[in-house]
C-alpha cells in the first residue's frame, strides 16, 4: 500500500508598507514535498483563511505555522492563496472559497498548472493567470 505524499504549506511575517496591512503581511509559502527547502509559489493570503479552508477541505494544522496535506487539498490551497491575494475585496474570499471547492479535478489540475508555469517566469507572471480565473469565475 503506498501512501500519498505530504505537501507542506507554512507561513511567515514580513513587514509591508501599505498602511492597510497595519505594518505585518502574512507570506503563505507552499511547498511541493514536506522536506522541500524551497517553496513552489509564495503568496500574501491571510494565514487564518487558509487555515479555515484547509479545515473545511479536511485537513489539519500540525503546528502553529504549518499545515500538511495531500495532492488534492494542495493544489485548492494554492489555487485558493493565489486568487487570493489579488482579490482586494476581503467579502469576496467566502465566495472565492466556494468557487475553489467547487472545482472538479481537470478543472483544479488545469488552474494549478496554468499558477505553477506562471511562477517560473517569475512573481508578477501570477497577475494574468489570476486575473483570468477572477474574470472566468465572476469575482471582478
Amino acid at each position: 500500500m503506498s501512501r500519498e505524499p505530504l505537501r507542506r504549506v507554512s507561513y511567515t511575517e514580513r513587514k509591508s508598507k501599505k498602511a492597510e496591512h497595519g505594518g505585518v503581511v502574512q507570506v503563505c509559502h507552499f511547498y511541493p514535498y514536506t522536506y522541500s527547502k524551497k517553496p513552489e509559489v509564495s503568496a500574501v493570503c491571510p494565514w487564518s483563511e487558509l487555515v479555515l479552508f484547509a479545515e473545511s477541505l479536511g485537513a489539519r494544522l500540525s503546528g502553529k505555522r504549518s499545515l500538511r496535506v495531500g495532492d488534492g487539498v494542495y493544489k485548492r490551497l494554492l489555487v485558493y492563496g493565489v486568487v487570493r491575494e489579488r482579490i482586494r475585496d476581503p467579502s469576496k474570499a467566502g465566495e472565492l472559497r466556494e468557487i475553489v471547492a467547487g472545482l472538479d479535478e481537470y478543472e483544479l489540475h488545469f488552474w494549478f498548472a496554468k499558477f505553477i508555469a506562471a511562477t517560473e517566469r517569475g512573481r508578477q507572471a501570477l497577475n494574468r493567470p489570476a486575473r483570468a480565473f477572477r474574470v472566468l469565475y465572476g469575482l471582478d
